[in-house]
Parts: structure tokens; C-alpha cells; sequence
């Protein structure tokens, strides 16, 4: 009795482990649905047309490298819409340009986003010159930080008012930045 032989191959009703066959049978239909859902994925699969297996495969590898290119392009585009700023932070050398318009003087700033003091600075004349802010608005992107401040200044007779905060607000700013007047602009 202790070498019987089990000539049978199919395994019982009762055993706990499923034949070759069985097993087969559920890894191709594990396979198929896998390629099925693999071809759904693909743009340009229509329902209830399923590609060859290898044309399947082609698709899905070309289709992978185009995703890849276009997110490669999105991300030049996006580098080059922040500024250029990646992962290094460059000085950005201030911009003021000053508009004058009855009684009325406008700055928009552009700066260091981790800078506020030449946008402190604006705020002071004007405040020190009798001005009063009408409103002041601030945008980051990226590194940059895009400033427009209103501000309306008291004039007397002559209307030189607004010139004189022109003025010394290009001043101060030249001053707080050493920046050369290519980066100072009034109109």
C-alpha cells in the first residue's frame, strides 16, 4: 500500500487545488479582458472593434511616447510661462512704470515675488506726498509679483503735484534698487 500510484489527472470535485486546465482557462480570460480594457484606452478604439493582438501593442507603446512628448511640451510651456524659473530662483531686477492722469498716479510694479520693498516703498511717497491709495493689487507668478497700485494725489493750481510724486517715487526706487532708468518708465 505505500506506493499506490494516481494515474488520474483531473482533479477531484472535492480537492482544493484546480486542475492545469482550469487554470489555463482563467489566465487567458484574465489575459483578454486586460487586452480589452488596454484597447478601450486607446483614442482611437471604437467600441466592439478590438485590434490584432500586436497592432494592440504598437498603438499603446506609440500612444505612451506621445503622451510622454506632450507632457514634455507642457512642461516647457509651463517653465516658460513662470518666468523661466524651474527649480533655480533668479534676481529679477525691478520695473516701475508710472502713469499720470488728472490728479491720478498709477504704478505698476515688477519684482522679486520675495521682495515687497520697492512696493513698500511706492506706498510711502505716495502716502508722505498727501496721497491717498485708491486700490492696490498684487499677482504672483512664479518667481515674479506683478504690483498695480491707484492712488489719487491733492493738487494745487499748477497741476505739478502728480509730477513731483512721479518724481520722487522714481527717485526712491533708483535708489532702493540701483537700477538704471531703462528700468523706469512714466508716461
Amino acid at each position: 500500500m505505500l506506493f499506490q500510484l494516481n494515474m488520474d489527472t483531473t482533479a477531484s470535485p472535492g480537492s482544493a487545488r484546480p486542475d492545469r486546465k482550469t487554470i489555463e482557462k482563467r489566465r487567458r480570460m484574465h489575459m483578454k479582458s486586460l487586452y480589452a480594457r488596454l484597447n478601450s484606452l486607446l483614442p482611437c478604439s471604437k467600441k466592439g472593434v478590438s485590434l490584432p493582438l500586436p497592432e494592440l501593442l504598437d498603438e499603446s507603446v506609440s500612444y505612451i511616447k506621445d503622451l510622454q512628448k506632450k507632457v514634455e511640451q507642457m512642461k516647457e510651456t509651463k517653465s516658460g510661462l513662470a518666468g523661466g524659473m524651474g527649480s533655480e530662483i533668479s534676481a529679477i531686477t525691478p520695473h516701475l512704470d508710472l502713469r499720470e492722469v488728472d490728479g491720478r498716479v498709477g504704478a505698476a510694479i515688477i519684482t522679486d515675488a520675495r521682495d515687497w520693498s520697492v512696493f513698500c516703498k511706492v506706498v510711502e511717497v505716495i502716502e508722505e506726498e498727501g496721497g491717498e491709495i485708491l486700490s492696490a493689487n498684487v499677482t504672483t507668478v512664479g518667481n515674479k509679483a506683478f504690483y498695480i497700485i491707484h492712488s489719487l494725489v491733492e493738487e494745487d493750481n499748477s497741476g505739478s503735484e502728480t509730477i513731483r510724486v512721479s518724481e520722487k517715487l522714481r527717485n526712491r526706487v533708483k535708489s532702493i534698487v540701483g537700477c538704471g532708468p531703462a528700468a523706469i518708465t512714466a508716461v
